[in-house]
């Protein structure tokens, strides 16, 4: 009887215990569900909130770029490139000039400025201008402004220059009346490119104002004295000079530059003494370097007033200007000098006998 007590018992027990297990397994199931669905609203809100985030940037960026609107950048202003052809004297124009050392008459008609020496100058461009008016005359007036001396002077150069104040009135003569400024330098025994390069200043500062070199007058070498010995330069003596102010117009935004070289007798090409003065005043005339920057005029200076002096004033610019131009291909144009006192002993050529050179000079200049 105790036995089956004691079994009933514990049968009574497991079937207490067993709706405990079902209870408890209930209540994990429904715990693992809940929490489930936790996380599958938080997964959801987390999507939903990143989609409403993607979908309110695309919004913004839509809205936004209606209001960027997008412009080019502006065009930059191109720099206008300084070209020295514009305004140049040469090709287009002739130059009539009077020639003159300041205050000596004897040298040329510009040695004062009055206006009898400008209408007689205005007057003589007019005539070239009716013969010619495809180039249209430019009037000036070749100042020598490093006159040559027959004593060394206080700089031992043989040579000196013309006083600041006078040159500054020829400036402004020129500057008033429309006239070109030719400063023509002598040398003597000054430094060739220092002399030159002192002068500067007035072709930098004014367009009008342009350079000449007188080999005639030059002893770079110390080997003689103006007016007593005859010089002999060489093209190493002038091709600096040349290049300098070749270099001018661009610095300085002016135009092309006319460098006159007169020449007044032979050079020493081809001869078997290039270097004696007694032979040439140029030993290698066809060594001059050519530099398309300025405009090299060799103008020919050979001085009449003896019977025949025409013809040989016509051969000598035939020759020393067509005849080298073709040689050396060195030099564009031909310049030519005309004596009015001195060639009026036999005839002065007239404008139309200039003009019938070949080729036709464009820079004439008178003396006196």
């Amino acid at each position: 009887m105790q036995k089956e007590s004691q079994g009933t018992g514990a049968s009574g027990s497991e079937q207490q215990n067993k709706p405990r297990k079902r209870s408890g397994l209930a209540w994990t199931v429904t715990s693992a569900l809940l929490v489930l669905s936790v996380i599958i609203i938080i997964v959801s809100s987390f999507m939903i909130r990143a989609k409403l985030m993607a979908t309110g940037l695309a919004s913004s960026t839509l809205l936004v770029k209606p209001t960027a609107t997008a412009t080019s950048p502006p065009t930059p202003t191109p720099t206008p490139i300084f070209d020295p052809a514009v305004g140049a004297v040469l090709p287009s124009h002739r130059v009539i000039a009077f020639y003159a050392v300041p205050g000596a008459e004897p040298t040329g008609p510009a040695y004062v400025l009055t206006t009898a020496m400008l209408t007689q100058l205005m007057q003589q461009g007019d005539v070239y201008q009716k013969l010619d008016p495809t180039h249209p005359v430019q009037l000036g007036i070749d100042l020598v402004v490093s006159v040559p001396d027959p004593f060394p002077g206080p700089t031992g150069y043989y040579s000196h220059h013309v006083d600041a104040d006078t040159i500054q009135a020829y400036v402004d003569f020129c500057q008033n009346h429309g006239l070109l400024l030719f400063l023509d330098l002598n040398f003597g025994q000054a430094p060739v490119l220092p002399e030159a390069e002192f002068f500067f200043p007035y072709l930098a500062k004014y367009a009008f104002v342009h350079m000449a070199l007188d080999p005639e007058w030059m002893f770079p070498r110390h080997d003689g004295i103006p007016g007593t010995n005859l010089s002999n330069v060489r093209a190493t003596d002038l091709n600096p000079v040349i290049q300098a102010v070749a270099e001018l117009p661009m610095k300085y935004h002016v135009p092309r530059k006319v460098l006159i070289i007169h020449q007044y007798r032979p050079s020493g090409d081809g001869t078997a003494s290039p270097n004696d003065a007694g032979q040439a005043e140029i030993a290698d005339k066809r060594n001059i370097v050519l530099d398309t920057r300025v405009d090299v005029v060799f103008h020919i200076d050979s001085v009449g007033g003896y019977v025949g002096d025409r013809a040989d004033k016509t051969q000598q610019y035939t020759q020393w200007v067509k005849g080298d131009m073709q040689k050396y291909s060195n030099f564009q144009y031909g310049g030519f000098k005309l004596f009015y006192h001195i060639e009026a002993k036999t005839r002065l050529m007239t404008p139309e006998e200039v003009l019938a050179l070949d080729p036709a000079p464009l820079v004439v200049t008178y003396g006196n």
